[in-house]
């Protein structure tokens, strides 16, 4: 799901070069105070990883391709992000390859961080649960958001001496820390790197296991011949091969049960990307060194491969296993034994259904049917080693667990329950926040994937019917004075889409005077009125005065116009185009120069209230004008690469500004640096309000504030959602 390409390099996190860089060492930067937390979706990113630590009840790690790592807080009872401290610089390092947690420490917790290949990885090491990291550059790259980032997990930590840490890598062989992670050196005794390539990206060393009864250690990789799993019995000293599989599967993932038992789930491919079309499940006796196949056959349509195996603590003949590009309707597949494979018992077969879902505290994810999909590209399962019947899973869409997993078999349903509250990692291209009313939204977005919602309340994730779901977006926009107006436009036969009821219903313009699609919307400040320039290379804009029955090219544009409506006179808007500023006093139809010069790529935001009143910025000083563009006033104060307008501090003030962009300007000698920043002062003094804690990796070039709440803030990223900062109480 997750194959989006870093949108932007907006803002360079200052973090230290060296082999043990203070991720999360605290900063003085921030000279406002501010609670961040995200706009709730509920996931909307693909799931990799999910690992329980098996001593400290409650405590659980996921990883993500493109949106870092997450904890689950028990006192909040939420996953709360621990990679934040990674910006623009080094946004690379927000893909997640592996996590692994500390039996023995349970504070002590690790990470392999690199979101792809082309670009060399870190290892990061954390003794207080991921608050603060130690750093370790690595002179190879991580696989996080590559081709088979779904296997097991290449990190573990010795249980024994949990000095010692090791790594499997995708293509520079096995590695070991014997420090707790601040140094690591190549176990040059270990036979293989994997042979086996897919999308042109090495797979590797695919998971690193230990032997509870004998401390023996395991790793398993993609090796085209068979002889994918290895054993040492002298602490890493010499290795041996175990018997091999058939020939093109790979054993992605594997536990090792108490009892002398190593379960792997294999595949032909180490998915997602690239659908296995074979797979089986084997059982290694590690006294006698045979295997057994014992593949669940229950007749349930099944093809493909398997993808994720997990282990019962509290039962060690118990496992449960996932499907791998097993397409069917309901989702993918997940089967548990209670005897080591002998038997099976799945969630569905052609004749039963096992299990119901309950999304009710995440609607979308119902995309439209009656009952959610169980999941799809679901690798990553975990069990909760203190509650048998909590089967935690990842899906390209969020994560869920189970309630009642040791039901499977009885004729009881197993309810499978939304379980991602706090972890957001869509990757946004723009939002606007109009001034609402109770019922009507409060924020609309688009996004990667998902297209985007229309949020009625921020802080809860939205139902099914404000959910977009329509191709790739290009832009949204809403109507100033009545937020139940909005539009968007997509990459798709459905290019442009409006509602008149808060995104309740959407409608789909099908009379375009273009062939093309995408391109940008403008709505009027009524809502009546929609600007459409067309994404086509020589696209002029046309207005519509009635949701596309009727069309008129603009007058007076030329193509790659950008336009802004005026917040307060639905028939006035402005526009960029060629170098100049225009603006239209008849609802669009023909455009004005007004004699003010700004540069091409100069974007618009129009001021809720207040006709006339709007400002410009591209990345360098932002300017604002208050006669509808005809002069400006130039903010020598601060550089923006986004800006946008929120609530004012007093009632009836001055909108409070935000930006994207730094201080370091002439004549502050103490600047902070790239951040967050917010205006109080119509732009003549900034606050920075983010600090190098909080980076949020790779953000995208889309600011707002609320228009309701002062102090709120969103800004989008390209992995972590739609951030929320809120200012602290004083």
């Amino acid at each position: 799901m997750k194959v989006i390409k870093p949108l932007s390099l907006l803002l360079s996190a200052a973090l230290l070069a060296g082999s043990f860089s203070g991720c999360g060492e605290k900063s003085s930067g921030g000279t406002a105070d501010y609670n961040w937390s995200n706009v709730a979706i509920g996931g909307g990113g693909y799931i990799t990883g999910i690992v329980y630590n098996p001593t400290e009840e409650g405590l659980a790690y996921v990883r993500t391709d493109i949106g870092g790592a997450y904890r689950f807080d028990k006192a909040q009872d939420k996953w709360v992000a621990i990679t934040d401290c990674f910006g623009g610089d080094e946004w690379n390092l927000i893909g997640i390859e592996s996590i692994a947690t500390d039996p023995k420490e349970p504070n002590r917790v690790y990470a392999a961080c690199g979101t792809y290949m082309g670009d060399n990885g870190a290892i990061i090491a954390s003794d207080d649960y991921g608050k603060t990291w130690k750093r370790f550059d690595l002179d190879f790259g991580c696989g996080g958001n590559n081709s088979g980032r779904g296997v097991g997990e290449r990190l573990k930590v010795d249980p024994v001496n949990n000095n010692i840490v090791y790594f499997g890598s995708r293509n520079s062989g096995l590695w070991r820390s014997e420090d707790y992670g601040e140094s690591w050196s190549k176990v040059e005794s270990f036979p293989v790197k994997g042979d086996y390539l897919q999308e042109g990206n090495a797979i590797g060393i695919m998971w690193v296991e230990f032997d509870p009864a004998t401390d023996d250690v395991y790793a398993g990789a993609a090796m085209l011949g068979g002889e994918c799993i290895y054993r040492s019995k002298d602490g890493g000293a010499t290795w041996e091969a175990l018997p091999a599989i058939p020939s093109g599967m790979y054993p992605l993932q594997a536990v090792i049960s108490e009892n002398g038992h190593l379960y792997t789930a294999c595949s032909d491919t180490a998915g997602p990307n690239t659908d296995p079309k074979n797979g089986a499940v084997y059982s290694l006796d590690l006294k006698t060194g045979e295997y057994k196949d014992i593949t669940p056959a229950l007749d349930d349509n099944h093809y493909g491969g398997y993808g994720g195996i997990t282990l019962d603590n509290q039962a060690q003949d118990t496992i449960v296993v996932t499907s791998l590009g097993f397409w069917d309707d309901r989702g993918h597949n997940i089967y548990r034994s209670e005897d080591g494979g002998e038997t099976w018992n799945a969630l569905y077969t052609k004749t039963e259904k096992n299990y119901t879902m309950d999304v009710s505290e995440a609607d979308w994810l119902t995309w439209g049917r009656e009952e959610a999909s169980i999941g799809w590209w679901t690798a990553a399962v975990a069990m909760d080693p203190f509650n048998s019947d909590k089967v935690s899973y990842g899906t390209g869409a969020t994560l869920y667990s189970t309630v009642n997993m040791t039901d499977l078999g009885s004729g009881n349903p197993v309810t499978i329950e939304f379980d991602a509250y706090g972890i957001e990692e869509t990757a946004v291209f723009d939002m606007v926040a109009p001034p609402y009313e109770e019922g009507k939204p409060q924020l609309y977005s688009i996004m990667g994937d998902l297209t985007g919602f229309a949020h009625i309340d921020v802080t809860k994730c939205p139902d099914d019917a404000h959910f977009m779901k329509n191709g790739n977006p290009t832009s949204v926009d809403c109507a100033w004075l009545d937020s139940n107006y909005g539009v968007y436009t997509s990459e798709s036969k459905n290019s442009l889409v409006y509602t008149t009821d808060g995104g309740s219903s959407w409608q789909v313009i099908k009379r375009l005077p273009e062939k093309a699609q995408g391109g940008s919307a403008t709505m009027s400040a009524d809502g009546k009125t929609i600007i459409w320039r067309p994404g086509s290379i020589g696209g002029k804009p046309y207005v519509t005065p009635d949701y596309g029955e009727t069309w008129y090219e603009c007058k007076g544009l030329s193509y790659g116009a950008r336009i802004e409506a005026d917040k307060v006179n639905p028939d006035k808007f402005y526009a960029v185009s060629g170098g100049m500023l225009y603006v239209s006093e008849n609802g669009g139809k023909k455009f004005e120069p007004t004699g003010a010069v700004l540069t091409d790529n100069s974007e618009l935001v129009a001021v809720g209230g207040m006709e006339g009143h709007i400002w410009s910025y591209n990345g360098s000083y932002p300017m604002y004008s208050e006669d509808g563009g005809k002069t400006f006033t130039v903010l020598k104060t601060a550089n923006a690469t986004a800006l946008g307008l929120g609530a004012p501090e007093k009632k009836g003030g001055y909108p409070t500004i935000y930006i994207m962009g730094n201080d370091n300007v002439s004549g502050n000698d103490s600047p902070h640096g790239d951040g967050i920043y917010r205006s109080t002062d119509k732009g003549k003094t900034w606050q920075r309000i983010n600090d190098d804690q909080h980076l949020f990796g790779n953000l995208t070039s889309s600011i707002t504030g609320d228009s309701e709440v002062f102090g709120r803030v969103y800004f989008a990223t390209n992995g972590r959602g739609i951030v929320m900062g809120d200012a602290a109480e004083k």
